[in-house]
């Protein structure tokens, strides 16, 4: 989420407010709304550090079962009508996508009607 300087500068806030309600929560021994001031603290930069930390990406993969073996005839270009390999197909956002390799058009694959 934060990247870089700006994250190491926030954890090292967060550092500082932690240390500052640990001596509050010390010192509540004669008020306790200094306790509560240290809860304050120490929440804060827990919250801090939970917001400012990096978050890792999820990677979904998916596969395709078919009940028999699929017989593709040709995929063809439609742009230039070059005859492609079935065997680079790639899926993107759930869509199968091939890249021509002669004029580098990107194009979705789609299955033409049978009837």
């Amino acid at each position: 989420m934060v990247k870089g300087v700006i994250k190491w500068f926030l954890y090292l806030i967060s550092a500082g407010l932690i240390v500052l309600g640990i001596l509050f929560i010390m010192a509540s021994y004669t008020d306790t709304l200094r306790f509560l001031e240290g809860l304050v603290f120490i929440g804060v930069a827990l919250l801090t550090i939970y917001f400012s930390r990096e978050k890792k990406p999820i990677e979904i993969k998916q596969t395709v079962e078919l009940s028999g073996s699929p017989i593709v005839k040709e995929i063809k270009c439609p742009n230039c009508g070059a005859i492609l390999d079935p065997k680079t197909i790639q899926v993107i956002d759930g869509k199968p996508y091939e890249k021509c390799i002669y004029c580098g058009n990107m194009f979705e694959v789609t299955e033409e009607p049978k009837w």
